[in-house]
């Protein structure tokens, strides 16, 4: 993906390590199933996205995405970074996991957002800049996190997130890039935009300025809903309606995830493919999630 010209890196510090946490109460959050898989495409040598999910973490559930970029393999090691140090971060909050979904329940996971991807964007400016071959990497980032009946994501970039729900497929998040703005302003149809080549003209990611303002979405959740985080490698080849007739089909979590990422390559697959989706359940499920190779 493509970024406009960035401004000087400025000195950052590194980013600290978390330090031990008093143990938390296990309270019982958003029951939920994860299963993520990332794949190379049939155009790339390397694969320069991430992703990894956490259903059973404290405080919150979380499953983070990130799609790299940079030359050599600067966009893999940036992809690497953030979702490792946001999904640490996360995890390392000094606060019992929420019983309900209050406004303090909110305003405190925003927060907790807000400061995870500030520190991975610390630490991919510092590596950029101390770190032979890195200069210039960065990253798209989309986290969600699970509280009672609420899904919180923070993204920055194009890397989507969806929302299904009873046949409908709803888009969560608006893209970061200089298209997204042209369409927007009414300069620009969503048809022309796919077929113009400018997609990926990022406004905002991790690792490009010294301060990133995330966006936050909310979507108050129901049993049986799913959630779906993509890299562009999957929008790219696939347009909404085609997503949604992949849902439609209503196959387990692991055979949907199969399909999303088949569908893509079969559509061409130029860029590397991730996906990772989340089904809301009304009960703990009954076998273990996982992170799909």
């Amino acid at each position: 993906m493509a970024t406009p010209p960035r401004p000087p890196f400025a000195t950052m510090p590194s980013a600290p390590k978390t330090p031990d946490q008093p143990c938390r109460q296990a309270v019982p959050a958003q029951h939920c199933a994860m299963v993520a898989r990332t794949d190379v495409g049939r155009r790339r040598d390397n694969n320069e996205d991430a992703v990894t999910i956490h259903p059973s973490a404290q405080p919150w559930p979380i499953a983070v995405l990130a799609d790299g970029m940079g030359g050599y393999n600067a966009g893999e090691v940036a992809s690497a970074m953030a979702i490792s140090l946001v999904s640490v971060a996360l995890q390392s909050v000094a606060t019992e996991a929420p019983a309900a979904n209050t406004p303090q329940a909110r305003q405190e996971l925003q927060q907790s957002l807000a400061n995870a991807l500030n520190l991975a964007n610390a630490a991919i400016l510092t590596a950029a800049r101390e770190t032979p071959g890195c200069r210039g990497m960065g990253t798209t980032i989309i986290a969600a996190a699970l509280l009672p009946g609420l899904l919180m994501l923070a993204h920055l970039g194009d890397s989507r997130a969806y929302g299904w729900r009873e046949g409908q497929l709803l888009r969560l998040t608006r893209d970061h890039t200089w298209l997204q703005e042209e369409i927007d302003a009414g300069r620009i149809q969503d048809h022309e935009a796919r077929q113009s080549g400018l997609g990926h003209l990022l406004t905002q990611a991790l690792g490009v300025t010294p301060d990133v303002t995330p966006d936050f979405n909310e979507w108050p959740l129901q049993p049986g809903d799913r959630i779906l985080l993509c890299s562009d490698g999957l929008t790219d080849m696939l347009d909404d309606q085609a997503i949604a007739a992949l849902f439609t089909q209503s196959s387990p979590l692991p055979v949907l995830l199969t399909s999303l990422l088949a569908a893509a390559n079969e559509a061409g697959g130029n860029d590397n493919i991730s996906a990772a989706l989340i089904e809301i359940q009304a009960s703990p499920p009954p076998a273990a999630n996982t992170s799909l190779d």
